[in-house]
């Protein structure tokens, strides 16, 4: 079995076991993203990082007890608990500026300095007058990790509305979806990469062959396998990843993105393509995807593999 799997599948058994009925809400979620950073679930780790939030915050704060938050810190800080401070410290001057709320605490994970919420707000007026998210505002947790590029954020901007025009142009819907393929592909890209789209369109064709019509929750899939430099030729191998996720999972496919969850995993890995190239770490792609779908919230009972 691939490691990357083995892992998805232990991190999944360790968060049911800790969390209980509790973690219906988000074990797919967090497995993923824990996974993605080579990270195994330990909760004397997460109980760490639970207790930084704690130290860096007010008694009254929800952030102390608001899981999806507390989650994210985990995964980013997980082996270095002590920078959780830090980045709480980033929250507060990132919140002299934009509304205190969930995702800006989610945002504040992804800062780097000061000046990062500077180009946040560069990146935002510059976003302002573009079609593509004329009708799909980014939320400030994507704002922050597109600004994290080094490009300057009028090229940011150009790309998201270059790569959302062109993507339209082979038959995507003007929807939010595309957005955020176009959002996608410049956090991996910068600039409007030529060689990145034209992989896009040729696994886009290549789905619409296979599944009669491509349907809007393929389309971060097929960003993430464009960046990875995927071919056509590695399906099979990826249907078979997906089939033990899915038999692992013992949910209904239609329900949430398994095949999303699948190339996730398949992409975290630098076995293929060459994912070392890029300027952010291949895994703030993949959370950009995950943030964009339904990978980690649904109602259904816990069935996970060994956690039942």
């Amino acid at each position: 079995m691939n490691a990357q799997l083995q892992l998805f599948f232990t991190n999944i058994d360790k968060i049911v076991l800790y969390f209980g009925a509790d973690a219906k809400y988000f074990y797919i979620d967090l497995a993923l993203k824990l996974t993605v950073r080579n990270i195994v679930f330990n909760y004397e780790d997460y109980e760490k990082v639970r207790q930084q939030i704690k130290n860096n915050t007010k008694w009254y704060n929800f952030a102390r007890v608001n899981t999806q938050i507390i989650n994210t810190y985990f995964v980013h800080y997980a082996k270095e608990p002590e920078k959780v401070g830090d980045a709480l410290n980033l929250h507060k001057s990132l919140t002299k500026q934009f509304t205190r709320h969930d995702d800006s605490y989610i945002a504040a994970a992804y800062l780097k300095s000061e000046e990062h919420i500077e180009r946040i707000n560069l990146l935002m007026k510059d976003l302002m007058n573009k079609q593509s998210v004329k009708y799909a505002p980014l939320k400030l947790s994507t704002n922050a990790m597109l600004a994290g590029r080094a490009e300057d954020t009028k090229v940011l901007a150009n790309s998201v509305e270059q790569y959302y025009q062109a993507l339209v142009s082979i038959g995507f819907e003007r929807t939010k979806d595309t957005t955020n393929t176009a959002v996608i592909l410049t956090i991996g890209t910068g600039g409007f990469h030529h060689e990145t789209f034209a992989r896009l369109k040729e696994l886009a064709t290549y789905i619409k062959k296979t599944e009669i019509t491509l349907t809007t929750h393929r389309y971060n899939t097929i960003a993430l396998l464009s960046l990875a430099k995927f071919e056509v030729h590695q399906f099979p191998a990826l249907h078979d990843m997906h089939e033990e996720i899915c038999r692992f999972l013992k949910l209904d496919r239609m329900h949430f993105n398994s095949l999303l969850v699948a190339t996730q995993i398949y992409t975290s890995t630098e076995a293929i393509g060459d994912l070392s190239s890029y300027d952010v770490g291949f895994s703030t792609i993949i959370f950009s995807a995950a943030e964009h779908s339904n990978t980690g919230r649904y109602d259904s009972d816990i069935t996970a593999g060994g956690a039942d």
